[in-house]
């Protein structure tokens, strides 16, 4: 097949990303949306053949990118990405072809402290945050075959920059992802409507990229990824445990508590997606998905005020992203400040962006799910 030829940075690429962070249902503080146009620019580039204009000129609405998840476990290795299948429901169902533009993207990867204490995080006395880790960076790559929505092998025309990674969470560190983005290619296009990022379910979603060679038209249109992101703790009813105020981690089998959020560090065991609760089965993060510390850009869970009742509620911790989530409310009736800490900040680059951190769950004794579950991040 002959390749049409464009010049696109590597970092910086004609299209559109939409960034967003959404604070937990306990944060005070408005959302705030972050729109990144990223644009070719003539220099530090390097040559990506791809079909420019080769979905023609479209009206576009909804969900317009296909989202190829990990594999459980993956390593990429020059040209060589592997890809599982589509399983998000709200995904476009478009394969892979020849020709076609991808973004890869390292979805989750980042080490933590896990030391209960404030430690917790970034090892600075905060209880936040992440020591070290390869989560947000991502690149552009084109398809040299074809890869139904089944899964298989990408075969890219160039080497990729960097391995991207896909493993389960272990003792020391949670679980690593990255997903494959189909991007399509339009000589033009015109929004009707709203076009949509899907939202993230644990393995994809999140992201609105296009490819436009020509004119994009707003045409009064929107492009919405808000509410996108990662995913909040699930609040549970609890009777109480064996818990400490002081804790910044623990299992979540100790009966009292809240929730840790879902981030770049990982997945809590139990997660809220806007709608229904979902039980993950393994804890998620090193020493425990519970308390207040907040891995990552993820907030923090609830302690509650009186764990061996579990009857002196805090709030959780808001997501973090562009900046540090906001802390959740104080216990019930005697007013500790052991709510939730805010995830902390990421730092976003040219070549590095990713997903607003989950809200987290604040304790509760006798409330529903959805009243004490933390919000979604920001696509």
């Amino acid at each position: 097949m002959l390749f049409k030829c464009k010049f696109l940075n590597t970092q910086k690429s004609a299209g559109e990303l939409l960034f967003t962070h959404r604070r937990s249902l306990y944060s005070s503080q408005a959302a705030w949306i972050i729109l990144l146009i990223l644009i070719s620019i003539p220099s530090v580039f390097s040559q990506i053949c791809a079909l420019p204009g080769n979905s023609g000129p479209q009206t576009i609405s909804g969900v317009v990118n296909t989202y190829f998840p990990a594999p459980a476990v993956a390593t990429t290795s020059g040209n060589v990405l592997p890809v599982g299948s589509v399983t998000n429901i709200n995904s476009s169902l478009t394969p892979i072809a020849a020709g076609d533009l991808l973004l890869v993207i390292q979805m989750q990867d980042a080490l933590i402290n896990s030391n209960n204490d404030n430690n917790y995080g970034a090892g600075n006395g905060t209880g936040r945050g992440f020591t070290s880790g390869n989560a947000g960076y991502y690149e552009y790559a084109v398809a040299t075959n074809s890869v139904g929505t089944g899964g298989g092998t990408i075969i890219t025309l160039q080497n990729l920059t960097r391995s991207y990674v896909s493993a389960a969470e272990t003792s020391l560190r949670g679980r690593r992802t990255y997903q494959v983005v189909r991007i399509p290619q339009y000589s033009s296009a015109t929004l009707s409507g709203t076009v949509n990022a899907a939202s993230w379910d644990g393995t994809s979603g999140g992201i609105v990229a296009l490819d436009v060679a020509g004119n994009l038209n707003m045409g009064g249109g929107t492009i919405n990824a808000n509410g996108r992101g990662f995913r909040g703790g699930l609040g549970r009813s609890l009777a109480g445990g064996s818990g400490s105020i002081n804790d910044y981690r623990g299992v979540s089998t100790n009966g009292t508590g809240g929730s840790k959020a879902e981030g770049i560090a990982g997945t809590p065991r139990y997660t809220w997606d806007g709608l229904l609760g979902n039980d993950n089965l393994v804890g998620g993060y090193p020493n425990g998905s519970y308390f207040r510390g907040a891995p990552g850009n993820a907030g923090g869970g609830g302690v509650d005020g009186t764990p061996s009742n579990n009857g002196e509620n805090s709030g959780g911790g808001g997501g973090g992203n562009g900046g540090i989530g906001g802390r959740g409310g104080n216990t019930w009736n005697s007013n500790l400040t052991i709510g939730g800490i805010g995830g902390g900040v990421f730092p976003a680059a040219a070549d590095r962006l990713t997903l607003g951190g989950g809200g987290g769950a604040g304790t509760t004794n006798n409330g529903a799910e959805s009243t004490s579950s933390g919000g979604l991040g920001g696509g």
